[in-house]
């Protein structure tokens, strides 16, 4: 099932897609949002709700928002595939590198993410995002997917040289707008194998990524366990787990986004992210 929040004749609502449109599922259920409605463990009311019901709204007359939209936590796993010279020289962290994003850092689906004033180093990850279903604390890893409620697509931009003003890259991960997260979410049931999902970024219709899922050095169960120890995973909180390699500073030179470019994420399962590229005013 996709689940999405999307904003209507100034109305914001949620809801599931189906038939190329919405099923409004805020004027069926008492949450006002889809994070609320997950707290609430609503995922097989919406479902029931869906079935034989016609759609509310076509996908064509909609502003996308986060499929959360506006999420507690968002972390990032950085390095996280076996897809970089520096992994696969020194044997592989021990440990996964974890680093926080905010919100205002992301663009939605159909939006333009910006290359900023101050750069012209915008890349691109693609990158599986996990939303947390419900409250957990020292989760085990062999009980971690119990605590999602699905799947998204998320473009983890990074401003590359802002990485190194610094001894920290939170400067460089927390640019207004530099990565996006949409179009929806997939509940967690849609997928029965995570570690067979391909993931796949054009730039005007160039292949720059070309992974699978296999290739992630921290599988999802472990990171959701271990971020679990040093702090409380909330419903809506999102992991961006990583990305298979082929970011532009990979390339020689460096393919730096640019203004006027379509960036699409396509993950199996998932769905297709796309955005314009605009150069911030």
């Amino acid at each position: 099932m996709k689940l999405i929040s999307y904003r209507h004749g100034g109305r914001e609502a949620y809801g599931v897609v189906k038939d190329g449109g919405i099923v409004d599922m805020r004027a069926r259920l008492d949450h006002a949002t889809l994070k609320q409605a997950i707290a609430g463990l609503s995922i097989n009311e919406m479902e029931k709700q869906a079935t034989g019901a016609d759609p509310d709204v076509s996908l064509d007359d909609i502003d996308y928002m986060f499929p959360i939209t506006s999420p507690e936590k968002i972390f990032c796993i950085g390095r996280n595939y076996r897809a970089y010279h520096e992994v696969l020289e020194d044997g592989g962290p021990k440990w996964p590198s974890i680093f926080p994003r905010f919100a205002s850092g992301f663009a939605p689906h159909g939006e333009a993410i910006l290359r900023p004033k101050v750069s012209e180093q915008l890349d691109y990850e693609g990158e599986i995002g996990v939303i947390i279903g419900k409250s957990g604390r020292h989760i085990p890893e062999e009980k971690a997917l119990d605590y999602v409620a699905g799947y998204t697509v998320i473009n983890e931009g990074s401003v590359r040289d802002w990485q190194t003003k610094g001894t920290q890259n939170c400067p460089g991960k927390n640019f207004y707008r530099s990565g996006a997260i949409g179009p929806w979410m997939v509940t967690r049931d849609e997928i029965d194998d995570l570690d067979a999902l391909r993931i796949r970024t054009t730039v005007n219709g160039e292949v720059r990524q070309d992974g699978g899922s296999d290739m992630m050095i921290f599988k999802i169960p472990f990171v959701i366990s271990h971020i679990s120890k040093f702090t409380l995973l909330e419903p809506g909180d999102m992991i961006a787990t990583g990305s298979p390699g082929g970011s532009a500073i990979e390339s020689k030179p460096p393919k730096w986004l640019k203004n006027g470019e379509t960036i699409s994420i396509d993950i199996d399962r998932i769905g297709t992210l796309t955005n314009p590229v605009a150069d911030e005013r």
